[in-house]
């Protein structure tokens, strides 16, 4: 099948109708009836039968559309990489991806002093999960991801910024360090198995006994933190989220003391443009402030 060809199948599976997908291709229905016919005969089976006056999909158009739903996903990466190359790679724009937590705490600030520093720049910032990052960058849609844990990948280059403690949060909590076989498992607030965090403090509770499928999972820290807030139990979070999300209560370190690599991202066949240089020495420089907090 020519492209087409298969824009016009897409359409028609779409919409529902001959005359929708013309429309959505802005194209005359006669044209698209056209294009559908020859489609249908370089294949020698047909995509659709007439059943009272609509098109009613065959079994092989069934079979055929994850397929196509791969391509237009294909062709729709293709189009956000043209319209980066065009509009926003000339040296003087920015993008950034950051998971939750940083989007929440120590981006903002590092993005405000760059651009005090630097008026006129475009930055364009994103929060999003980590392998989502990953993805972007190796699509060309983002400049730096900075994010929790390795994600080491062929094509990518991994700067390792900080170790961030993880920290526990929990409003009937005493004071001074808490072992994590001390959590009680009713209360405890776990996230994503998807997290890099998760997947440690995970380790961490079985092999102090305790079921590592608590009775709620979220998928930031951020959540969690707030659950903490309203009284649904404790958790443990990054102490970024623990240092910046108000009205928490006092966090607590955990014994033995656990920890998160702060993990900034790039294409390995790109050299750091000299603003994604800047980002950078000022991420170190906020995070160096925070992690002084913590030990205050």
């Amino acid at each position: 099948m020519r492209l087409r060809q298969i824009e016009v199948f897409y359409a028609i599976m779409t919409t529902g109708s001959l005359r929708r997908a013309a429309e959505l291709l802005h194209v005359s229905q006669p044209a698209a009836s056209k294009v559908l016919r020859y489609a249908e005969q370089s294949l020698g089976f047909a995509l659709f039968e007439r059943a009272g006056g609509r098109l009613v999909p065959t079994r092989e158009a069934r079979i055929m559309l994850p397929h196509v739903n791969a391509i237009f996903e294909k062709l729709s990466d293709l189009k956000r990489l043209t319209d980066n190359l065009r509009y926003a790679r000339d040296g003087h724009s920015i993008s950034i991806g950051c998971v939750p937590s940083l989007g929440l705490s120590l981006v903002p600030r590092v993005v405000q002093r760059y651009r005090t520093a630097h008026p006129g720049m475009e930055l364009t910032i994103d929060a999003m999960h980590g392998s989502e990052i990953v993805s972007r960058i190796l699509n060309h849609d983002l400049d730096l991801g900075i994010v929790f844990g390795d994600y080491t990948r062929d094509g990518l280059t991994a700067l390792h910024i900080a170790d961030i403690p993880l920290l526990v949060i929990d409003a009937e909590g005493g004071e001074g360090p808490v072992n994590v076989a001390e959590i009680d498992p009713a209360r405890y607030i776990g996230l994503s198995e998807n997290d890099p965090t998760a997947r440690l403090l995970d380790m961490a509770l079985d092999e102090a006994g305790i079921p590592a499928t608590p009775p709620v999972r979220v998928r930031t820290h951020f959540m969690a933190a707030e659950l903490v807030r309203l009284g649904g139990g404790c958790a443990i979070v990054d102490a970024l989220t623990a240092l910046h999300h108000p009205g928490l209560p006092r966090p607590r370190p955990l014994s033995p003391p656990l920890s998160v690599t702060c993990t900034v991202l790039f294409r390995a066949d790109h050299a750091l443009s000299h603003i994604s240089q800047s980002i950078l020495a000022l991420l170190r420089n906020e995070l160096a402030i925070d992690l002084a907090a913590l030990a205050e």
